[in-house]
């Protein structure tokens, strides 16, 4: 059984933004894994699957970014999942993000870079 499979019943139209998210970061971890207390910032996670997926199957620490889903939402499921003290929600615009150069060990962005690098040379002046 693949991990993404646990989080099937999570993958549906409440939660759905797009191509099965899970199911790709699952695919990415397999060929890039972290290691374990890795800081990762999970880049324009939506409602917080990848978040979810990333604290509790490669137990790593999440910093969940997103500008169309607020922090507060984001932090209200958090809690339900019990992921609270690995995942951290933030509201930020990509193109404006409020960390510290190289703070991150890696960053994740599952189906959503092409929202937020729209401006050219996005990676390599902003990531």
């Amino acid at each position: 059984m693949k991990k993404a499979d646990k989080y099937k019943e999570l993958f549906n139209k409440e939660y759905l933004m797009g191509p099965n998210s899970i199911r790709l970061l699952e695919e990415m971890l397999e060929k890039y894994p972290l290691r374990r207390g890795t800081r990762v910032l999970d880049l324009g996670c939506g409602k917080g699957l990848t978040s979810l997926f990333l604290a509790k199957e490669a137990d790593v620490n999440v910093f969940a970014a997103d500008l169309w889903i607020s922090a507060t939402e984001n932090n209200i499921r958090f809690n339900e999942w019990e992921v609270s003290d690995k995942v951290i929600p933030i509201h930020a615009d990509a193109n404006d993000l409020p960390f510290a150069e190289e703070y991150f060990d890696a960053i994740v962005s599952i189906d959503s870079f092409h929202y937020v690098a729209t401006q050219p040379n996005f990676f390599k002046k902003k990531i």
